[in-house]
């Protein structure tokens, strides 16, 4: 086939599988295809509107070259989705494929999916390279830019189940955490400072019924050179102490050098273990639990430093004769 093309087309897919059924239409179709024989490298154009996004989605590039056994040395296309670009390239040989996926930069305001996010996230400079064989898809390399950090993955996932097996790591360095909390929350108290973390997961499905029942893993958390904006821990410690006419501070923030914290993941339960939290005014040790529910027990003993404790004696005789 020397050329295929089509104009001004439009395709409707309707998807009846659920209670209330959904209409997607791809409007203002074009296609293009060339050089479609054995032994020649046949080029693609595909371009369309997709509603109810609203989203203008084009594909160009080449795959091949052709072979009888349908093998393919090489895919290289550029895939445009509204605002965001992805280059792809890879092979396929029977069953089996390799994909390689980059993009100079996301914006999660333009893509076509609600996210539970407050605000709009950019992420910058990913990188995807994964490989399928058979039912087995793994992600052999993940990394990208997200909040002046980099996150790195891999992971595996056995397809073709109905809540599909995976398993997996993910390593975070030099993530500010500030802007990333609020990304995904409003909240009175927020943290800011640099994060790193390393973990290891397994499970089965993605929705949050199924994380909750199947998702297990462990891993550590740090954060360094941070602060707790909306409580000041000292002055909380001074008012249960009822130490009158005291400030301890900034009235509503407290500075830490270090949290550090080792996770485990347990039925919709993350089990906060050998918690430290370091300032120049205190320690802080202890762990809990924090639920998917957004339930919270930790139990924490603080540890005053010298200073500190001298300030807060001299100006309650109670403390003073506890001192």
């Amino acid at each position: 086939v020397d050329r295929v093309s089509a104009d001004g087309g439009k395709l409707t897919y309707r998807d009846l599988s659920s209670a209330t059924p959904t209409e997607y239409v791809l409007q203002d179709l074009e296609l293009l295809l060339r050089d479609v024989r054995l032994g020649q490298t046949p080029n693609l154009h595909v371009a369309t509107l997709v509603q109810p996004f609203n989203l203008p989605v084009k594909l160009d590039g080449t795959f091949g070259p052709l072979r009888e056994t349908m093998d393919i040395d090489a895919i290289n296309f550029q895939l445009g989705m509204g605002k965001t670009e992805f280059t792809i390239t890879g092979n396929a040989a029977g069953n089996d494929a390799t994909v390689n996926i980059s993009s100079p930069g996301i914006n999660t305001a333009n893509l076509p999916m609600s996210l539970p996010l407050k605000q709009p996230v950019e992420i910058r400079d990913l990188k995807i390279i994964a490989e399928i064989k058979g039912q087995e898809a793994k992600l052999n390399s993940l990394s990208f830019r997200l909040f002046d950090g980099e996150v790195k993955g891999q992971g595996k996932m056995i397809a073709g189940a109905e809540v599909p097996p995976f398993k997996g790591s993910v390593a975070l360095q030099g993530l500010q955490l500030g802007p990333a909390l609020k990304a995904v929350s409003e909240t009175p108290v927020s943290i800011s400072g640099t994060t790193g973390a390393d973990l290891s997961l397994q499970g089965k499905g993605f929705s949050m019924p199924d994380l909750t029942k199947a998702l297990e893993g462990t891993g550590h958390l740090a954060v360094k050179d941070g602060k707790i904006e909306g409580v000041n821990i000292l002055q909380e410690v001074a008012d249960a102490l009822k130490v009158a006419g005291i400030s301890m501070g900034d009235a509503k923030a407290t500075a830490f050098s270090t949290v550090e914290t080792d996770l485990a993941i347990k039925q919709g339960v993350i089990n906060v273990q050998r918690l430290l939290m370091d300032s120049h005014d205190f320690q802080a040790t202890g762990g809990g639990t924090v639920g998917f529910d957004q339930k919270l027990n930790l139990i924490v003993n603080l540890n005053l430093s010298q200073d500190v404790s001298q300030k807060i004696s001299a100006a309650s005789p109670v403390v003073k004769i506890a001192m």
